[in-house]
């Protein structure tokens, strides 16, 4: 039992990060978030997105900079949280770059100028960028700002992992080594009885 226990720790930790990503999303968007669709009002149109696609993003966001931010404490020394860690730092940055996607062709099939390209296998880099909206631009590069800090953060992690299992082997390699005392296992050497002792014994 005290194997799993700073697991099951771990696993409360994710479930508290959870419910608290669906009250924030529930403060944001309102309660009809908890329904199984939720519609956004974007010029004039309406899109209907599945709610666990907002929820997932955010609870990935929420779990990677919770768990690093509790971790440095402890030097990143704990095997559980840094994995969980490391996990969910590499679904973020996937999420954000399929989400970065989305975004740009959104933009460019709902919202873009309609003169201007008539489809989008048809356009050049040119005619691509002047689809997008200077709004787009920035939530564009504003994803990808978020996916470097990860990304560095993931490094980071990743380094203090390997210092921390250098030093434990280094420390279980000293704490397994027999200390010699030299001086205890040195021999005293005997007394040699005098020679000269000896031969005026024999002959006295």
């Amino acid at each position: 039992m005290q194997k799993f226990k700073p697991l099951f720790f771990e696993i409360v930790w994710l479930g508290v990060i959870l419910n608290a990503t669906v009250l924030v999303a529930i403060f944001v968007f309102g309660w009809t978030f908890l329904g199984n669709h939720f519609d956004i009002r974007l010029h004039e149109t309406y899109f209907t997105i599945s709610s666990w696609k907002i929820v997932l993003p955010l609870f990935v966001l929420f779990t990677f900079f919770i768990f690093l931010v509790k971790e440095i404490r402890h030097q990143f020394n704990r095997k559980a949280p840094n994995i969980i860690m490391l996990i969910a730092g590499a679904i973020l940055i996937l999420l954000i770059a399929t989400i970065n996607k989305q975004v740009i062709i959104s933009e460019m099939v709902y919202f873009g100028d309609r003169s201007v390209f008539p489809s989008l296998s048809a356009m050049n880099e040119a005619q691509m960028k002047k689809a997008i909206s200077p709004a787009m631009h920035v939530v564009s590069n504003s994803l990808t700002v978020i996916q470097f800090l990860v990304t560095l953060s993931m490094l980071y992690v990743a380094y203090k992992m390997g210092r921390n299992y250098v030093a434990g082997v280094a420390i279980a390699d000293k704490d397994n080594q027999t200390p010699v005392n030299h001086t205890n296992n040195t021999m005293k050497p005997k007394a040699i009885p005098s020679v000269k002792g000896r031969v005026d014994k024999l002959t006295s």
